[in-house]
């Protein structure tokens, strides 16, 4: 009789699991509130949870991940003030794993490390310092003096394929006053 118990109610488990299944993830439900219930928003974080931040640069394709500094400050509180923190009104997404509170979101912009690289590239006819590393732009830093048409073709080639470091700036000022100046004695 135990057995035939036991049965009945591995049967019932199982087909209560797949009907909410099916009502949840097939029927298409995906917001928090449906698939949670307005409750599991207002749960506290369980202590020991660990909260990761990613955020992916598409102009350089760089990924940025840290994991917040004191997560034990959120112990207790509800997951609705951690997600207030991150909105999804500005692109958060978020992804819970046992142990681990997961958020991210896509930027257009450069990561920390690429901003503070430039390179030499060509606008307006001139020489400028790009923002970022060779090969990605990510805007004018600023427009020298030097105008392209004065470069060398294999050194202009290079200013306009963007594969100059900006310290090469002074040398090619210096580079093309001494041919002015050699011009000029002719």
């Amino acid at each position: 009789m135990a057995l035939i118990s036991l049965y009945f109610l591995t049967f019932t488990l199982t087909y209560m699991t797949v009907f909410a299944y099916d009502f949840m993830v097939v029927n298409g439900q995906s917001s928090w509130k449906e698939r949670f219930g307005k409750d599991y928003l207002d749960r506290p974080i369980a202590p020991g949870v660990a909260i990761t931040v990613e955020t992916t640069h598409q102009l350089c394709g760089h990924k940025t991940i840290e994991n917040l500094d004191r997560p034990e400050d959120w112990t207790g509180r509800p997951f609705r003030e951690l997600m207030q923190r991150y909105p999804e009104k500005e692109g958060w997404q978020w992804e819970l794993r046992p142990g681990n509170i997961i958020f991210s979101r896509s930027v257009t912009g450069l990561c920390a490390d690429d901003s503070a690289k430039r390179h030499l590239g060509v606008s307006e006819g001139v020489v400028a310092v790009i923002v970022g590393p060779p090969g990605v732009y990510g805007g004018i830093d600023r427009l020298t003096n030097i105008e392209v048409s004065r470069l060398p073709e294999p050194l202009r080639r290079m200013a306009e394929a963007g594969w100059l470091t900006p310290e090469l700036e002074n040398d090619i000022s210096l580079y093309l006053d001494g041919m002015d100046e050699s011009n000029s004695h002719k």
